[in-house]
């Protein structure tokens, strides 16, 4: 069986993917925030927004420098993509808990499945922390909107 080796580059789209996702995620909610009536949902969506803006932070420190191609701040990974129209097509905070988010997980779970312990390490790092603080808040929104 021979091993799949995601390069440096394939790394750097889609980490600055994640970031663009993440920043994407975190304005939604934080838009939603004024919005919603509830004391506990506007709490919930500000905590979550936080956490994904910080996501974004976390991402953008991992985003390699490559001199010979420009960084981008859009989503051009294909497993993030449909994210991407999944977050368009969200009209209410719940959604993005159960349409939006199995999608980023799904997308970053197969990520960590193929990086490699000494060449992506730090990669490896954050996709644990983000897939934790994701499946966490994606249930806690569920179960907060699901009700509603």
């Amino acid at each position: 069986m021979t091993e799949t080796k995601v390069g440096i580059v394939e790394w750097a789209r889609r980490t600055e993917s994640a970031r663009a996702i993440e920043l994407q995620l975190a304005d939604r909610l934080g838009r939603w925030v004024p919005r919603v009536t509830p004391a506990g949902a506007k709490l919930l969506l500000a905590r979550h927004a936080r956490h994904f803006a910080w996501h974004a932070e976390l991402w953008d420190t991992l985003v390699p420098v490559l001199h010979d191609r420009p960084e981008s701040s859009t989503v051009t990974d294909e497993t993030l993509q449909v994210a991407v129209a999944a977050l368009a097509a969200v009209t209410e905070p719940g959604a993005v808990y159960d349409d939006v988010l199995p999608h980023v997980v799904a997308a970053y779970r197969a990520w960590s499945a193929e990086a490699t312990p000494i060449a992506e390490r730090p990669i490896m790092r954050a996709l644990d922390l983000v897939l934790r603080d994701i499946d966490f808040d994606a249930q806690e929104g569920h179960d907060l909107f699901s009700r509603s």
